[in-house]
């Protein structure tokens, strides 16, 4: 837990302009780092549970999904600022559209701004992990059904928080459908205690439990190829992405030699996975412009 990230979040969230909330607080840290935080606050909106013992994220997270309250719920992690409009604008999804598992903001491509969609279960899948058709989504810009969530398993738990979340919302917005509008209530904060930025193998443990767990778990008899090719790409996107980003992180803002030859090979290791192998040529043309972008700007 990590009380200066939770003291300014909380902060935050007492601002949402719909105030009929409760806030669950699942401290991860055994020595209960976050129980003056909360205690400061002398709200009875939010609720303080100490997990005893080091759990580890996914279990942490499960467990607030379990002692929330309410029909609906949003993840939020403590670093991650949402608009103070946001809970306002998804209850007004929900009494217009009532009775979907999701109501949230997507980054929607083709769409205007603030464009409402109602997305049928047997879509939702393909529209949310399509990166052609949604270039970004976060479990904080969502509100889902706490029935649906634990209908699924909760958010599922194959040794790596990377892409947990993508897999909670596909399949949650899976159940009953989602009533989703072109905007983005979150955003992610870059620094340097960002969990991203450390442990590499855990990338390599969400592209195979990320695979596995959407192509074994999720049936779409009509267009079963089509599915799987959108997964796919999903993760290919999901991984170029992230390592690039790793990369440009330790080669120009906190340059780490040791960091970078980590880096590659867990990304050596994840195309060698057989689903994975399609992906080396546009990595190599990557890392081809990616060197030559760093070279100018040392040369500058």
């Amino acid at each position: 837990m990590r009380p200066q990230f939770l003291r300014k979040q909380i902060e935050s969230l007492l601002k949402q302009t719909f105030s009929d909330f409760e806030i669950v607080v699942s401290d991860n840290d055994p020595n209960a780092s976050a129980m003056e935080v909360v205690s400061s606050f002398n709200d009875d909106r939010i609720k303080y549970y100490n997990n005893t013992e080091n759990l580890g994220m996914i279990k942490s997270f499960n467990k607030s999904i379990d002692r929330s309250s309410s029909e609906y719920i949003v993840m939020v992690t403590d670093d991650d600022p949402i608009e103070n409009t946001f809970l306002s604008s998804v209850f007004n999804l929900y009494q217009s559209y009532p009775g979907y598992s999701l109501y949230g903001g997507f980054k929607r491509k083709h769409k205007s701004y603030l464009n409402v969609e109602i997305v049928k279960r047997e879509n939702f899948i393909m529209e949310i992990l399509d990166n052609n058709k949604t270039t970004n989504l976060l479990w904080s810009s969502c509100m889902i059904e706490k029935a649906s969530a634990l209908k699924i398993g909760k958010i599922p738990d194959y040794g790596s928080p990377h892409l947990a979340d993508h897999v909670l919302l596909a399949l949650v917005g899976n159940e009953k459908g989602g009533i989703i509008i072109n905007k983005m209530f979150s955003t992610l904060t870059s620094h340097d205690s960002n969990f991203s930025k450390t442990n590499f193998d855990y990338y390599y443990i969400a592209c195979v439990g990320f695979y596995k767990m959407m192509t074994n778990q999720v049936t779409m008899p009509l267009n079963e190829q089509g599915l799987k090719n959108i997964i796919l790409t999903h993760l290919e996107h999901w991984f170029i992405s992230n390592i690039f980003n790793l990369k440009r992180y330790y080669s120009v803002k906190n340059i780490d030699k040791n960091k970078i030859e980590l880096i590659n090979g867990v990304a050596h290791k994840i195309m060698s996975l057989h689903f994975m192998r399609k992906i080396r040529f546009r990595y190599f043309i990557k890392q081809v412009f990616f060197k030559s972008k760093l070279v100018l700007k040392i040369v500058k």
